[in-house]
């Protein structure tokens, strides 16, 4: 393991998963042409989704889990659960663009975008948009299926995995939660939103399912006791409502060619971040007018660029922005105070938690 340790790893994980997941698409383009050739596009759709882009950090946090408790075992047996998540993600955010409406997912075409400009390059009859939506729908659900065909697979025996999926169950119904809250939120006026609202939202969708579950199924995997769990679980939920908040800051300020996204599409898209409900307490009554012509009234589409920037203004001079910045700076060295007081791991381990801690929560925008 040791040579695998440090600024190494991340590209360690990155590698194994694309190269499984690949591999694996391939696998499941064949069997697609073999039950009936036009659904050749669903995969094809599928594999360019998730092989565009994205962090890997869910696999890699599965890995860090697994080698927690077995540091000097294979990463083949981990290898399916850690791909098998990615599966996961890209069924949760074709499911979340289109919530979203967003049209754009690291730097290519959102599902529901690429099914409706097939639909108009081919002529198909009928509302392409509809049909768009639909099929990325199903997109999304048989994503979910090659997520647990994935996890099956896994070298483990009946018990582990039957523990396993158990903890799969448990984090997507926590991420279903989550995103029906951030749903409901978001129809809420903005003066009715609180902030005690966005952190459970972001507890639930991100420190839950983005650190905590990938963590607690490589323990389960390497069939670590019940304390690895409960590190883990007091980790997660401090380093990924601080990951969500850097997520929220660089969504409003980030550059859209690192970013992927557009310009101010969090704006647009009327999210009730932490930075906007901060913002709406601390400021003026203009300022609070404002955000509520912003948030609880126009249409997306009446936003402009200079209502962003006045948004972005509203966020610094409310001093939201420095309040969002000291609650991560909080959540950061809490998280890593849990790592380094820990009498589990290993100063290897502990080592790349805090790296990766500080590359994923300290970015800069």
């Amino acid at each position: 393991m040791s040579k695998y340790l440090g600024e190494n790893i991340l590209d360690l994980a990155k590698k194994y998963v694309n190269e499984s997941l690949e591999k694996d698409l391939n696998k499941y383009f064949n069997e697609a042409q073999n039950v009936y050739a036009p659904l050749e596009e669903l995969v094809n759709a599928v594999k360019d989704y998730t092989l565009r882009g994205g962090k890997r950090l869910r696999a890699l946090l599965v890995l860090l889990g697994y080698w927690s408790v077995e540091p000097r075992a294979p990463i083949d047996t981990i290898l399916p659960i850690m791909y098998g998540i990615e599966y996961l993600q890209s069924y949760l955010l074709v499911h979340d663009d289109i919530m979203d409406r967003d049209e754009l997912r690291r730097g290519g075409p959102t599902l529901h975008i690429w099914f409706k400009n097939k639909c108009v390059e081919e002529s198909l009859l009928g509302d392409c948009i509809h049909y768009g939506i639909s099929q990325a729908i199903l997109a999304g659900d048989y994503l979910e299926a090659l997520a647990i065909a994935t996890f099956s697979s896994a070298n483990l025996d009946s018990d582990t995995l039957v523990k396993l999926i158990k903890r799969y169950s448990i984090g997507l119904r926590m991420v279903a939660y989550g995103q029906y809250l951030d749903v409901y939120f978001s129809y809420k006026p903005l003066k009715y939103v609180k902030e005690e609202d966005v952190l459970k939202i972001h507890e639930l969708k991100t420190a839950s399912y983005t650190v905590e579950l990938p963590l607690h199924l490589g323990v389960i995997a390497a069939k670590g006791r019940k304390e690895y769990l409960e590190l883990f679980t007091k980790y997660a939920r401090s380093a990924g409502i601080a990951f969500q908040l850097r997520d929220d800051i660089i969504g409003l300020y980030g550059d859209p060619r690192i970013t992927g996204k557009p310009v101010g599409s969090d704006v647009k898209e009327k999210k009730k971040t932490l930075l906007i409900v901060k913002a709406y307490e601390l400021g003026s009554s203009d300022d609070k007018k404002f955000l509520e012509e912003i948030y609880d009234r126009k249409k997306p589409d009446d936003i402009t660029a200079d209502d962003i920037l006045y948004v972005r203004e509203i966020v610094k001079n409310t001093g939201s922005l420095d309040y969002n910045e000291s609650l991560i700076k909080k959540l950061f060295n809490d998280s890593i105070g849990i790592i380094e007081e820990s009498k589990l791991l290993d100063s290897e381990i502990k080592n790349v938690f805090i790296y990766m801690t500080k590359k994923l929560v300290m970015r800069k925008v």
